[in-house]
């Protein structure tokens, strides 16, 4: 017989030692691995240049520093081991530029700044450079009337063991796919993805350390300018900003109060489709668990992720999560951060510098004791050039790190796309980095959702009032086509031929004491207003600095909600009509029918100017109905318009506390016997098309999908039996070929030596099988061709 082995239990005790000696052998083993993947040169062993100095100091992690105090002065490394990364150990009390050469590659520049002390304080300048083995290194200093002392290089590969140097990051190299960083190429590929054209309605929680203070938008601006009322509170209930400045904010600001499990529930009863949580704002604070902001909410006060949390709550309700970044190189590098480099210009502190200009030096044995305060306020600069300023690249790896973590469904920057606009004195938009960071954004979107371009980008200054490409207008056209521009608190004045986004707020951007609301009708009015022009609206509901919501504006979201939930066919999923509306109406359609919401309504009868008879798009009128009532109405339409009445007495919608909303705005669903798929429609698909709308040539609903390039493609997938193609002929068009399900069934010329005509039946294919089918409209070239709508039956 074989040896009889006891079963012995598994003590915990010596399963918690096995444990703790296991991961510490494990750390020991990955701490190893990066220190014998990298080398430590001390300054004082390396060859001095021009006038350097070595120079006693215990601090140093040999017990000398070499100092550099005159351009050109430097050391030289003879003899390194080959690698990608380097890190330099410096102490200095000035902003400045530091040089490193490498044999003979072409000389980089670092950013240094104030380590607080010349001797026991110490900084990293790191960056990537190719070190190959036995090269020669050289650092000089740049700056003139600056002194930069060195300790230490430590050389290596990938990882040094050291947290990221975010004032000298390369540049980000977008993200391998399709997408180019260019704005043509954009708009050749890009189609706006059919859940945002769907969606029309968001919510935004437009919350971060600014709203601690409960006093109002800009506070991390408002409180470094005496005289402004921000700046007067923070002095009476916080301090002086040279004691207490915006970091100290940040420490105390508590969201105990913040329930995102409730607020989203909220928003969802809202009728809200999409999310947007606040990245990051001008102030410079990521609300996320940031690789390259130190200063962020996972570190400093809440030690939450709030991006984080609010992706899972949206997520979990099946809404679609976005991101908002304010802090862009203009706005954060050019306007908030160079108020803070000043001080009082009148009494008691006149001359004493806000805190922005203290170094991780002054922190030993405070609160932020090892942070560098240089991370949040930059290093002191004027506003000049911001997109070329170290803070651009550091702004693009933000981005490029919240979208790797979180995946959104839609980005949206508060800054104009082009960089012709000027406010307080800077120099506005992203300019050349807003088509890298669309290919970058769309390029890794591909890959979380295996291959389908779903993802949406919102950037301002599109043309409009606010036009920022009044130096490059004919980008415009091509820009357009590349993102969901944004338009903040502004209606358009026509239909616009592509998407777009309105933000707006429930009441003060950054809650502010005593604020007054928005009411529902209002919110609902600026919705239409929006949708019915081919927008979408992004509406702000104000949180308190610790989280929650006035009881009040909870009310408010709740009528909206209930509005939208007896009215919300009209909204979502809906396309513009062939006019945006008239008076106080505003007209949409989907799904065969059109709508007209009434704003304003008085209970009594009413004209509808634009669905009278012989219009273009809408035919013969069958039924007239009020969503959510039961009560019939008599109608007749004639060459005035459609006059509607009610056969008795319409009451108010339930559930909708605001009286004026539940009875006066309600929308009128019309049925009539004119049916076709419009050129821009649910399921069709035109990339590098291009949309024209307000044309007034007698199209169907008053718009053209048209084409200039060979080889584009119109697509639409539809059921049934029939299909037949609409489109105008005219002078000088193209021709296209119809194929269905991949065949071809039809090449048509699309010219005419006569006048223009309008709506024109130029293919008709009948006896298809029953069932699904993709109809590809195909431009063949000898010039532009348009697409008008299709008729199925």
């Amino acid at each position: 017989m074989g040896r009889k082995h006891e079963f012995k239990p598994f003590k915990f005790i010596g399963g918690i030692r096995i444990f703790l000696v296991l991961s510490l052998l494990l750390f020991n083993a990955f701490t190893s691995d990066i220190a014998n993947k990298t080398r430590k040169f001390e300054a004082e062993s390396a060859k001095l240049i021009g006038e350097t100095s070595k120079v006693a100091d215990k601090a140093a992690s040999g017990g000398y520093v070499v100092s550099l105090t005159k351009p050109d002065d430097g050391i030289r490394f003879a003899g390194l081991p080959t690698a990608g990364k380097l890190a330099i150990r410096y102490a200095s009390l000035e902003v400045g530029l530091i040089s490193v050469s490498v044999n003979n590659q072409p000389v980089q520049k670092l950013n240094i700044h104030s380590s607080g002390d010349l001797s026991g304080s110490f900084l990293n300048a790191i960056i990537d450079i190719s070190i190959p083995s036995g090269a020669t290194l050289i650092i000089r200093l740049v700056t003139n009337d600056i002194t930069v002392n060195i300790d230490q290089i430590i050389v290596g590969d990938h990882d040094l063991g050291l947290p990221p140097d975010i004032w000298n990051l390369p540049p980000l190299t977008v993200a391998a796919g399709p997408y180019t960083a260019d704005w043509k190429e954009l708009s050749r590929l890009y189609t706006v993805p059919e859940w945002w054209r769907d969606a029309k309605f968001g919510a935004w929680a437009h919350w971060d350390p600014q709203s601690m203070p409960e006093q109002g938008d800009w506070y991390a601006r408002g409180m470094y300018i005496q005289g402004n009322r921000q700046y007067e509170y923070n002095l009476k209930q916080f301090g002086h900003p040279s004691e207490y400045g915006y970091k100290d904010i940040c420490h105390n600001w508590a969201i105990d109060r913040w329930n995102p499990d409730e607020l989203m529930n909220l928003f969802v009863e809202m009728g809200a489709r999409f999310f947007m949580a606040m990245g990051s704002h001008h102030d410079n604070f990521d609300c996320y668990d940031s690789k390259y902001q130190p200063w962020n909410s996972v570190r400093i006060g809440p030690k939450v992720d709030i991006v984080g949390t609010w992706e899972k709550e949206a997520r979990k309700r099946g809404l679609r999560f976005g991101i908002g970044f304010h802090n862009t190189p203009a706005r954060t590098w050019g306007q908030f951060m160079t108020v803070r480099y000043t001080s009082d210009k009148t009494g008691p502190m006149k001359g004493v510098p806000y805190d922005a200009l203290q170094t991780i030096w002054d922190g030993k044995g405070k609160w932020w004791e090892g942070m560098d305060p240089v991370d949040l306020y930059g290093p002191a600069h004027d506003a000049k050039d911001p997109l070329h300023s170290p803070f651009a690249n550091q702004f693009m790896w933000r981005v490029d790190d919240a979208i790797s973590k979180y995946h959104p469904d839609v980005i949206y920057f508060d800054e104009h796309a082009g960089d012709s606009q000027v406010d307080l004195g800077v120099h506005m938009g992203v300019g050349f980095l807003a088509p890298q960071l669309n290919a970058n954004y769309y390029n890794k979107s591909l890959k979380w959702n295996n291959g389908k371009m779903d993802v949406v980008i919102n950037l301002k200054g599109v043309g409009g009032r606010y036009n920022s490409f009044q130096n490059n207008p004919e980008l415009l056209p091509e820009v357009d086509r590349s993102l969901v521009k944004s338009t903040e608190a502004f209606i358009e004045s026509e239909i616009m031929a592509y998407p777009f986004q309105t933000e707006t707020s429930i009441a003060v951007w950054h809650y502010q004491t005593g604020q007054k609301y928005m009411d529902a009708g209002t919110a609902i009015r600026s919705l239409m207003q929006n949708v019915c022009r081919n927008g979408t609206m992004l509406l702000n509901i104000t949180q308190h600095g610790r989280g929650d919501l006035d009881p009040q504006v909870i009310g408010i979201c709740k009528d909206i909600g209930a509005w939208l939930k007896i009215n919300g066919e009209a909204i979502y999923g809906s396309r513009p009509f062939e006019i945006y509306g008239e008076n106080s109406v505003c007209y949409t359609r989907k799904n065969g029918n059109v709508y007209a919401t009434l704003l304003d309504w008085k209970s009594g009868s009413i004209t509808l100017k634009a669905l009278g008879t012989g219009g273009t798009t809408l035919g013969k009128v069958s039924k007239v109905e009020i969503l959510g009532s039961d009560v019939a109405l008599t109608f007749v339409q004639d060459d005035q318009g459609l006059t509607v009445t009610p056969n008795g007495s319409v009451e108010s919608m339930p559930g909708i506390s605001d009286q004026q909303l539940a009875s006066g705005y309600r929308v009128i669903r019309v049925t009539h016997d004119r049916g076709w798929i419009n050129d821009d429609d649910p399921g069709t698909k035109a990339p590098g098309w291009l949309r024209r709308c307000n044309m007034g040539t007698g199209d169907f609903n008053n718009d053209l999908t048209t084409s200039n390039i060979p080889g584009d493609v119109w697509s639409c997938s539809f059921t049934g039996r029939s299909v037949t193609v609409i489109a105008p002929k005219e002078a000088g068009a193209g021709k296209i070929e119809v194929k269905i399900d991949g065949h071809t069934r039809a090449k048509v010329d699309l010219s005419t030596v006569e006048a223009r005509k309008a709506r024109q039946s130029v293919c008709m294919l009948h006896d298809l099988a029953p069932g699904r089918h993709v109809i590809d409209i195909v431009n063949l070239g000898d010039g532009p061709v348009a697409v008008d709508a299709i008729i199925v039956e």
